[in-house]
């Protein structure tokens, strides 16, 4: 296991010089594994060469050149883009790399999940590590004591994934059918062209972050409510300049998840028991404030752009379900519209709980 540990890391030095363009020769790479504390034979570089090729799939290739009087043979590849990939090579690596191995299964079932999870198992196993004596090898299963879970994931139609995954690496702008979420179907599907900007995955469900040419202001769309998503018609100009704003967590910072509006406004909440305790140890939101009071309630206040007075009836809002959630631990101060809007859901619900027996 030693000595193919070494064989790798001789490779990964071979690896950098052939791929600065030097053309090394034979004589130039023993010398710098000489110097690197690796000297081996020619017949053991020869066989490093080999293995470079023939089990990293090199694009190996010899070159004869001049320098001064002098003829030689060096090395290159024909492909300039090759690397041999940097494996991980110890045992808290591996351990890391299986951690996040098991990070993925929150987006099992997403395009996404099969290549990243290839790439940690490649990552995570093509070096082989001893144990602590250095003699054994080292058996490295899944840590089943770290996990992480997350909410089943809404399955995305392939063509419409591929579709938007091109637009955005192109900078190109996406055209689509849009039915809001709710919608009973009686009001029509719009049409939307876009400049998208971010695929963003939340508690099981995958959003574009875009720019909306028909509202004029960015906006979010869950792409399991999209259909007919295609390219805009190239004969009109299809490429756009990606703002340096264009981060999604730049423009709405907090807990509250995939929902924005384009109006800041500050939330005020009266906490107490449990709920006060647990919201002392999160970020909100911006400029986050915690007032103390008696008998262990806090006042937590901070600005969002997950709520908008003008349009909370309209939208709905996360802020709202999350302080409904807490039921009479969380009491909204500020805004207004948020002390009427959570005033009529618990009126409604006390009608509600009133009229079962």
């Amino acid at each position: 296991m030693k000595n193919q540990r070494n064989r790798y890391n001789r490779i990964l030095l071979i690896d950098r010089m052939i791929a600065s363009g030097d053309m090394p020769t034979i004589s130039e790479l023993l010398g710098a594994l000489e110097n690197a504390g690796m000297g081996v034979n020619r017949s053991t570089l020869w066989r490093d060469l080999q293995v470079l090729e023939n089990e990293y799939n090199a694009p190996l290739d010899k070159k004869d050149y001049i320098v001064g009087n002098e003829r030689r043979t060096g090395y290159i590849y024909t492909s300039k883009t090759f690397r041999v990939p940097a494996m991980i090579s110890s045992e808290e690596k591996i351990k890391s790399a299986q951690m996040m191995a098991s990070l993925l299964d929150s987006i099992r079932g997403t395009q996404v999940y099969d290549e990243a999870k290839e790439v940690i198992d490649e990552l995570s196993t093509e070096v082989p590590v001893t144990d602590a004596t250095g003699t054994a090898p080292l058996k490295i299963s899944r840590d089943a004591r770290i996990i992480f879970i997350g909410s089943p994931c809404v399955p995305i139609p392939d063509d419409t994934w591929n579709a938007i995954r091109d637009a955005i690496n192109a900078n190109q702008l996406l055209k689509f059918s849009y039915r809001k979420i709710g919608d009973d179907g009686c009001r029509p599907v719009s049409v939307r062209t876009v400049e998208p900007y971010q695929l963003i995955f939340s508690r099981g469900n995958w959003h574009l972050w875009c720019f909306d040419y028909s509202r004029k202001a960015r906006r979010l769309f869950n792409l399991h409510e999209m259909s007919d998503v295609r390219a805009r018609d190239s004969s009109k100009k299809n490429e756009f300049v990606l703002p340096n704003d264009f981060d999604f967590r730049l423009q709405t910072p907090g807990f509250f998840g995939t929902f924005h509006t384009n109006s800041e406004c500050r939330i005020k909440i009266r906490l107490s028991g449990y709920a006060a305790k647990y919201a002392r140890i999160r970020m909100w939101g911006g400029a986050q404030t915690i007032e103390d009071e008696s008998g262990g309630k806090i006042v937590l206040s901070f600005t969002t752009t997950q709520f908008s007075p003008e349009n909370c009836a309209a939208l709905g809002s996360p802020v709202l379900t999350w302080i409904l959630g807490w039921g009479d631990e969380a009491v909204p101060l500020s805004p207004p519209e948020l002390v009427s809007l959570w005033r009529a859901k618990v009126e409604s619900m006390a009608r509600i709980a009133s009229s079962i027996s």
